[in-house]
């Protein structure tokens, strides 16, 4: 899967900064995290208006997490840097919401996003850099996660049911 640039830019500077577990310049996450700087200020508004980031001013300012990376998922991570888009989506939809055969690919694709959500709140940054350090680990975790996850929703739909 190809992430946005502004997903794969806004994930990297937050696991950066998780990693770090200090202030940060935005200089040096873009330059250690090979993100334009310009285009990594903006990215922290969206972070930061999410309540995800904080942003200290000054000479020895800069950016750090507004809470542990363990209460943080990559799902608040994701929804934040997607906000604008998400706006538009809405309203195209809207706009086509009445054909009937709309309706059934509209469903279709909610289950797409339903499971998309679930996994991706299932993961912190913590956990992430966790996993991160050993390969085999990390890919072993997030089987792991998608497995408890699906579990998850089978047992809502059958309450529901």
């Amino acid at each position: 899967m190809q992430l946005k640039a502004s997903t794969d830019y806004g994930l990297r500077a937050v696991l950066y900064l998780a990693a770090q577990g200090q202030t940060c310049s935005s200089k040096d996450i873009a330059q250690d995290m090979s993100i334009p700087r310009d285009y990594l200020i903006q990215l922290a508004q969206l972070l930061r208006n999410a309540g995800i980031i904080e942003a200290r001013p000054g000479k020895n300012g800069g950016y750090r997490l507004a809470k542990s990376p363990s209460d943080i998922t990559l799902l608040q991570v994701v929804n934040a840097l997607d906000d604008d888009a998400k706006d538009t989506t809405r309203a195209r939809r809207k706009d086509r919401a009445g054909a009937p055969m709309v309706q059934s690919i509209k469903r279709a694709y909610d289950l797409v996003l339903d499971g998309y959500d679930a996994y991706f709140d299932s993961i912190t940054l913590e956990m992430l850099l966790d996993c991160s350090r050993d390969e085999n680990m990390g890919k072993e975790f997030l089987a792991g996660r998608l497995i408890a996850e699906s579990q998850r929703l089978l047992a809502e739909a059958a309450v529901a049911a």
